[in-house]
């Protein structure tokens, strides 16, 4: 799930924002929530009590927590490097204001759907080259895997197989919650199986072949989805989207 926010007094723009938003992550296969403010007390209170955002739309102009103050505390109270920041004014004349703050984008109102897209991949991409690792749980030890190498999940009753190049791998968990936790190039097919799209030899309408030669069935729930995702993400591919 990609968690972003919108902060911003224009209940209007908010409101076109949030729509956009959802359009462009349905697009992009993205499970998106989005959480919206009207003002920087009403974030910054929210963010005391442990809300957490992977990226936020932040309006600099705000009444009295402006966008800077509340930059400011997600950098330097919270100690947060992570959460992407994309400042949005009706002004160009910020630049060294939020030099320290390092925001991943400035947008200048009125913000086209081109932006936004360009800006929610960017984060996406960057997000996931530092979330090139799963992680899973296997008695006491936990142990990290690139996600480059795992060819696709099994789920067995409580556990799960986890299926590499060079061998498998066990251990306990949920195959939904799995999913939750990769990047794009994965998907799931089936209650029962989550995919590396760069381990698929060939596409069927209810199979797909790995790389090792098994043959993983797709779901009827999933196959018009599956099918969507396939294009979009051959698509993405061809233009450098992902």
């Amino acid at each position: 799930m990609y968690r972003i926010g919108i902060c911003d007094d224009d209940k209007e723009l908010c409101s076109g924002l949030e729509e956009q938003i959802y359009f462009i992550a349905s697009e992009l296969s993205i499970k998106a929530d989005v959480a919206v403010w009207y003002s920087g007390e009403s974030v910054l209170n929210d963010l005391h009590k442990g809300a957490q955002l992977d990226l936020i739309f932040l309006d600099i102009e705000l009444v009295q927590a402006d966008g800077i103050l509340v930059g400011k505390f997600i950098r330097n109270e919270m100690e947060d490097i992570h959460t992407h920041i994309v400042y949005i004014s009706s002004k160009q004349t910020y630049a060294m204001q939020l030099f320290k703050i390092q925001p991943l984008d400035f947008l200048v109102k009125p913000i086209s759907s081109e932006q936004i897209k360009e800006v929610l991949i960017r984060s996406i991409r960057q997000k996931q080259s530092l979330k090139s690792y799963f992680e899973y749980q296997k008695g006491g030890a936990i142990f990290r895997i690139p996600t480059k190498d795992i060819a696709y999940f099994t789920s067995m009753d409580k556990k799960i197989r986890l299926t590499t190049g060079n061998g498998e791998e066990e251990f306990y968990g949920k195959l939904k919650n799995i999913m939750e936790e990769l990047p794009a190039d994965f998907m799931m097919i089936h209650k029962s199986y989550i995919i590396n799209q760069l381990y698929v030899c060939e596409y069927s309408y209810d199979y797909v072949k790995m790389f090792n030669g098994t043959v993983l069935s797709i779901s009827k729930p999933y196959r018009k989805e599956i099918r969507e995702k396939i294009k979009r993400y051959r698509r993405a591919e061809i233009y450098g989207e992902l």
